[in-house]
Order: structure tokens, then C-alpha cells, then sequence
């Protein structure tokens, strides 16, 4: 079967809408997937009078290690194949497609015979971000992974079954280490587990042998 390169579906589409018409805006980002570098192509069709997005696809390549020689973006075709791969397929969602050919293997064939994905980018020398924050191009801050909370029903069960008494004598125990009563209903794992490991030994000094055990 025959592909209908990207270069025919643009030039079917200026022949329809000048660029003064309609723009096409590209660009690319690159991510992870495990031990896989990859390069994310976007491309959208852009009203040029009002600015609305009329179509918006993507393309995605394996980032591969530079070619020794080559020249261009990472020294490989990766970004410029993924962004030509979006164009193909935004312009196919604009209808600029033959139904008989093949898509989604809309930019050309591979000739770089290059099969093995680039490994992660080694992190960043203490040295070098310091230059980019000189440079006011801080490098961006690595996303932080939530807490996992862990839900305080088993302490709280255990502080109910204490007598009045001991329950002052604690929260005053508590309060002088630097936690907050009422517990919430929620805690962070290290927080939950320090109170954990703290609670049956202030219980034990209060009540002795008689204590709660621990949940």
C-alpha cells in the first residue's frame, strides 16, 4: 500500500490555507518511560485571526543516542521525525488523509539504522546548575511525590481506652514533644510511624505494666 507522505498532505493543505490563514505551531518535550528516553512531537492548527486551535496531535519517537558526525537537535532526526509525525497526523485529522493508504507512518523511512534507545541523561553536576541559575535559566525542580497518608483510627482507638487521667497526663507528654490534639484523621507514613513507636512507652511510664499494646 502506498503512504501519503507528510510533504503531499502539506502541500494539499497550503494549497487550501495560506499560512496567512491558518498556522501550524510545533513543537517538542522530551520524558522517561522507565530506562527509555523519549522525544514527544506536538503540531496544532491555529486560526491565525483568532488564535483558536482548530486540531492538536502528537507524535512519539525513542530518543536515541547522537550519531557520531551527525548534526541537528541531540545529533539525531528524533525530535524533527516526531514533530513531522504530528503534522502528519494533525493534518489528517483536518481531513487531509487517503483512507486506503497507510497512516500513523507518515514521515520517512529511518535510514540511520540506529535500533538502541538513548539511556537517561546522567543528572546534572552541581557546577553546571549553578551556571544555569547565574545564567537565569534555573534548571526545573524535580516533581516531589506526595506523602502516602495513613489513616490515625488505630491510635485513636487506643488513646479512647485510656481513663481521663492518663489521657491528660498524655496529651500534656504530647504536646510537650510537638504534636497537635486531636490527632487528624490522616498522618504521613514517618509521622505515623514515630507516633507509633512513641505512644506504648509514654503509656507504659504513665500506667505501667497494664498498658494498651501497641496496634
Amino acid at each position: 500500500m502506498d503512504i501519503v507522505r507528510v510533504s503531499e498532505k502539506l502541500a494539499a493543505f497550503r494549497a487550501d490555507y495560506p499560512a496567512t490563514e491558518y498556522g501550524l505551531l510545533q513543537s517538542f518535550t522530551e520524558d522517561h518511560v522507565g530506562d527509555i528516553g523519549r522525544v514527544i512531537g506536538c503540531c496544532e492548527v491555529v486560526d491565525v485571526a483568532t488564535r483558536r486551535v482548530l486540531a492538536r496531535a502528537y507524535g512519539t519517537r525513542a530518543l536515541r543516542p547522537p550519531i557520531p558526525g551527525a548534526q541537528g537537535a541531540k545529533d539525531t532526526r528524533d525530535p524533527d521525525r516526531a514533530m513531522t509525525q504530528a503534522l502528519g497526523r494533525v493534518l489528517g485529522l483536518m481531513g487531509y488523509a487517503d483512507r486506503e493508504s497507510i497512516e500513523g507512518n507518515t514521515d520517512e523511512p529511518d535510514q540511520t539504522g540506529v535500533t538502541i534507545a538513548a539511556p537517561p541523561a546522567p543528572p546534572m553536576s552541581p557546577a553546571a546548575v549553578a551556571k544555569l541559575h547565574l545564567a537565569g535559566n534555573p534548571p526545573p525542580e524535580p516533581a516531589v511525590t506526595p506523602p502516602d497518608p495513613v489513616s490515625t483510627d488505630a491510635i485513636k482507638k487506643t488513646l479512647n481506652g485510656l481513663d481521663a487521667m492518663t489521657k491528660g497526663k498524655l496529651r500534656f507528654e504530647l504536646e510537650t514533644r510537638g504534636y497537635s490534639l486531636p490527632l487528624p484523621d490522616q498522618l504521613t507514613r514517618d509521622k505515623y510511624d514515630e507516633l507509633d513507636a512513641l505512644l506504648p512507652e509514654l503509656i507504659k511510664e504513665l500506667v505501667g505494666d497494664a498498658a494498651p499494646t501497641k496496634n
